[in-house]
């Protein structure tokens, strides 16, 4: 099976993430500005963006990958 994420879906999902963690992580006013100015600058198309779409497509495959080797090694009665 192959499962590929778009950019808009994952910067979709950074952005729900960086902003739970902005918002619900106790953090300082200070390093929530911090956090967001970091989050301002990964935007669509970027550089810093396109890898980490490319990263995080990449752990998607091998994680999924494991799991189908671990399905495979799996007995049938032991579900």
């Amino acid at each position: 099976m192959q499962v590929q994420f778009t950019d808009d879906e994952v910067v979709e999902a950074f952005n729900a993430i960086v902003n739970q963690m902005a918002d619900n992580a106790g953090l300082s006013d200070r390093d929530r500005a911090t956090l967001k100015r970091w989050k301002s600058k990964m935007r669509l198309g970027s550089d810093d963006m396109n890898e980490f779409v490319r990263k995080a497509n990449e752990d998607f495959r091998q994680q999924l990958a494991r799991r189908e080797r671990s399905q495979l090694r799996k007995p049938d009665w032991a579900d």
